[in-house]
């Protein structure tokens, strides 16, 4: 995988093109990675041998610790500024030596986090999870009520998930049913966890669906609350399916 092909990958991930689709671009750039030649920073003093030691910060977004990557020397040499040096080596390699870590992706430009189980996703060949993210209007109206179809699959994958993630406090499920032109109807997942977690949440539960190839009849949106805020109809409206 050579650094213009790498490049040419991130650059259609970041804006497809019309009438491509962007989980086939953002995988596409995942795969390329393995075998791409990355950067990423260690200590400019060398380490015990038969010991490596890499470069991590914390995010200021969510307080999260991440080890930074790079798909070029340009972006890791900018990012390091004389004060660590960049180490060369295959994404495959990388993801191999830093198993239980959380990487991240070019951090000054596409922020990409990739949590442990994503990286072994990766490593086994697996494809990831893909989301859009949309923005709901505060005076939309809707009509809320526990699914109409059946979701047992979906609750069992999602019980399981939570029941590894100790920051997920509770979970509801809902069916949505907007009252305007578009007439759209979803099940509408709530997860109450905190915002330092509610990415890694995001991310692994899409990984999830990806991996267990679960066939819904409606669509499924995603959103989170805050373990302080006040439950609202739809959460109330919908079944409580993780949590007390």
């Amino acid at each position: 995988m050579t650094k213009e092909k790498l490049a040419q990958l991130l650059a259609s991930a970041r804006a497809t093109p019309s009438g491509e689709n962007p989980e086939d671009a953002q995988e596409a750039v995942f795969r390329a990675l393995l075998d791409a030649t990355v950067y990423a920073h260690v200590p400019l003093e060398s380490p015990p041998e038969g010991v490596m030691r890499f470069i991590q910060f914390v995010r200021p977004d969510n307080g999260q610790t991440v080890l930074p990557f790079f798909s070029d020397r340009e972006q890791s040499d900018a990012a390091a500024g004389g004060n660590v040096l960049s180490m060369a080596m295959s994404g495959r390699s990388l993801f191999e030596l830093t198993r239980g870590a959380t990487l991240m992706l070019n951090p000054n430009l596409d922020a990409v986090a990739l949590y442990p189980p994503e990286i072994t996703a990766l490593l086994e060949g697996r494809a990831l999870g893909f989301f859009r993210k949309d923005e709901v209007a505060e005076d939309a109206k809707v009509l809320t009520g526990q699914p109409s179809i059946s979701t047992a699959g979906l609750n069992t994958m999602l019980r399981s998930l939570f029941e590894r993630e100790a920051t997920v406090r509770a979970a509801f499920l809902s069916e949505v049913h907007h009252q305007d032109d578009r007439a759209e109807v979803f099940l509408l997942l709530t997860v109450v966890v905190s915002l330092a977690h509610q990415e890694r949440i995001l991310q692994l539960a899409t990984l999830a669906f990806k991996t267990e190839a679960l066939q819904l009849d409606l669509p499924l949106n995603m959103r989170f609350l805050a373990p302080d805020a006040l439950l609202d109809d739809l959460c109330n409206c919908g079944v409580q399916i993780y949590g007390t």
